[in-house]
């Protein structure tokens, strides 16, 4: 508890220090006002609770770029959910805001959160979840530039699976887990 604490309130502050705008002296990129994206990501999630989850991710999205350096995305995920009992598959659906906190060159640092509903084969976290959640991830996060338009995308988030007790507090387990991410993300 004391730790979702901590996290939370450094999530607010760098929430609150996101929406000042960047330096005038940073170089505009491809991230600027107007511009669409599409990126391809992997990712692994090992929970810090009692689930025992272990979370592999593919996931595919696209965005636009609102405001300079600042992106809404809406992504389409699989995950494969290793728990005590049967192994899930689930299909999941996310909208994530990202922000650019900081370019320099081919270099940008970034934060972003997100919130999404998510269907499994199984009950997860097993044995008394559903097979409908709600899942939210937020994080810190980098991206690289390759080349024009190709970025290497990377970072950790925060990953936290329930249901919103829809079923009641008893059917409404958890699963938390700390999850790093690798990927491309492509501007046009």
């Amino acid at each position: 508890m004391f730790r979702s604490g901590i996290f939370f309130g450094v999530l607010a502050f760098m929430s609150v220090a996101a929406l000042a705008d960047p330096p005038t002296t940073q170089p505009i990129t491809d991230f600027t006002k107007g511009t669409a994206s599409f990126s391809v990501v992997g990712a692994y999630a090992h929970s810090f609770d009692s689930s025992e989850a272990r979370i592999e991710t593919v996931a595919v999205g696209g965005g636009y770029y609102f405001l300079d350096h600042m992106a809404i995305n809406l992504e389409l995920a699989g995950f494969w959910v290793q728990q005590p009992g049967p192994d899930a598959q689930i299909a999941e659906a996310n909208l994530l805001l990202r922000h650019h906190l900081l370019v320099i060159d081919r270099f940008s640092f970034l934060i972003d959160v997100g919130g999404g509903i998510s269907y499994a084969n199984e009950r997860t976290p097993y044995p008394d979840g559903t097979n409908f959640n709600f899942t939210l991830q937020t994080g810190l996060g980098a991206t690289w530039r390759l080349k024009d338009n190709m970025y290497l995308l990377g970072g950790v988030r925060y990953l936290h699976f329930s249901n919103a007790q829809i079923d009641g507090k008893e059917r409404n387990p958890s699963i938390n887990a700390t999850e790093g991410y690798f990927g491309l993300l492509f501007t046009f």
